[in-house]
């Protein structure tokens, strides 16, 4: 049984407390708590207290530090149960106060995986060209289990997916690239792939896009890569030359006729 004998607030926080204890003739510092927790265990100088009721007050401390720790790390902005959990963690909180705090959060509703996750989809629709399939991969690495995923992502309509994919052509798209069209709508493609859009809405978000380039812009692109494949090649002659002119150019998606029309013709020759 230990004896309180003296207790002050502390001098670079007021809201907390050191408690000190008579041990033998002496007084020694015993342990800081918060003030909810001086009030809530009724904490007085010359109160007994004994070692299970000592370790309740610390525990009881604990977990106000850990909660409080969890109001900061939510005040930047909003956080999943897995992402306080994790914070926690690193904290080195132990697993039984992380429990009670995402339980008192929970009541106060300042965490919601469905809330938090049906923000995050509304946020990545109207900032990003961030398909479905990404987002999905996104709140998964966040914690958010599938069912709150999959209601929130049903908020992404197919008309929705269509117009960010529309979009998102038309602003990559270039007619005057130094590319064949074939291979500028590949490389789109792709990147809305990898954006998480399914091929569905990429094959129908290029119909409506109405993207093209001109027989003049194709030409002038072709041009340019046939004058770089020329100087890689022009040690080579005859069929040998113009075989490996022609592979270069398929693998870059231009059309055989306008490559046969480059070759055949006098551009190339004064190079």
């Amino acid at each position: 049984m230990a004896v309180i004998t003296r207790i002050s607030a502390q001098q670079k926080n007021d809201e907390r407390f050191n408690v000190f204890i008579q041990k033998g003739k002496k007084e020694e510092f015993a342990f800081s708590v918060d003030a909810d927790v001086l009030i809530k265990f009724q904490l007085q100088k010359g109160m007994e207290i004994d070692e299970d009721e000592w370790q309740e007050i610390i525990e009881e401390d604990e977990y106000r530090k850990a909660f409080n720790k969890a109001l900061h790390f939510l005040s930047y902005r909003m956080r999943t149960v897995h992402e306080i959990e994790a914070y926690l963690e690193k904290k080195e909180v132990t697993e039984s106060t992380i429990k009670r705090v995402i339980e008192k959060l929970s009541e106060y509703d300042f965490v919601n995986d469905k809330t938090f996750a049906d923000s995050f989809v509304k946020t990545r629709m109207n900032t990003s060209f961030k398909g479905p399939g990404a987002i999905r991969q996104e709140l998964k690495k966040k914690g958010v289990g599938e069912s709150d995923t999959q209601e929130a992502l049903d908020q992404f309509t197919y008309e929705e997916q269509l117009e960010a994919s529309v979009k998102f052509i038309q602003k990559q798209f270039r007619s005057t690239a130094k590319r064949s069209e074939k291979e500028q709508k590949q490389k789109i493609a792709q990147q809305l792939q990898q954006k998480g859009f399914n091929w569905e809405v990429i094959e129908m978000a290029f119909q409506e896009a109405k993207i093209s380039q001109s027989p003049e812009e194709e030409k002038e692109a072709l041009l340019v890569h046939a004058k770089k494949a020329h100087q890689k090649y022009k040690k080579y002659t005859g069929y040998e030359y113009e075989s490996r002119m022609k592979r270069f150019l398929y693998s870059k998606g231009f059309d055989s006729s306008v490559i046969s029309e480059v070759l055949n013709g006098d551009e190339l020759n004064d190079l």
